[in-house]
């Protein structure tokens, strides 16, 4: 009988100790998962839908409006990152398309619909990942990735002026064929930045 009662005992106590061990478990589960909503709180991200794609350049029109987008936390002037299938894009919020370098990707409201809009100056957006009309897009707020790369058109338009104004500039006025000749080369590439810019779709 003793043997009996000790038995039960140690059975009593290992069941003790396996619930207690299921707790500990049970908690520290619950406060990664709590972590994580904290830190997903702290990341503006949407999911916005494709409602329709522009037929010229492919861009890509959604239906989240710039209200939903400031709710969300989104920077007006910021970065986001577009998830779709296997492509993610790095691009920032502009005004207006010429105001990135060609070929690069872009964010912006779309003036008559008022809703986000995809885009690449100069590119074709919508196809490059292949994008149709009622996918989802995951958009989450992004950090700007490091300028020394080039992605802004006015970055490189600034870097440009430097070298114009001191050493092209000052060589011009000796040889007056040189200084017409890389003004108008100047002029040449103005143009050519303002015929990427995309007219609104």
């Amino acid at each position: 009988m003793t043997r009996f009662t000790s038995y039960l005992l140690v059975c009593f106590v290992g069941m003790l100790g396996l619930s207690g061990c299921g707790g500990a478990e049970t908690e520290e589960t619950a406060t990664e998962e709590a972590a994580m909503e904290e830190m997903a709180a702290d990341v503006a991200m949407i999911n916005v839908e494709v409602t329709s794609i522009s037929e010229e350049f492919a861009n890509i029109n959604t239906n989240a409006t710039s209200d939903q987008l400031m709710e969300a936390g989104f920077a007006a002037d910021g970065w986001i990152s577009v998830h779709h299938n296997e492509h993610t894009m790095v691009m920032p919020m502009v005004a207006d398309y010429g105001d990135v370098a060609e070929g690069a990707w872009l964010a912006r409201i779309d003036e008559e619909s008022g809703t986000l809009q995809i885009a690449i100056n100069g590119g074709n957006a919508a196809t490059d990942i292949g994008a149709a009309v009622g996918d989802m897009l995951h958009v989450m707020a992004a950090d700007a990735p490091d300028m020394g790369e080039g992605e802004m058109g006015e970055g490189e338009m600034g870097e440009g002026e430097g070298e114009m104004g001191e050493g092209e500039m000052e060589e011009g006025e000796g040889d007056m064929d040189e200084g017409e000749m890389e003004e108008g080369d100047a002029g040449e590439s103005m143009g050519g930045e303002e015929a990427t810019t995309q007219p609104a779709q």
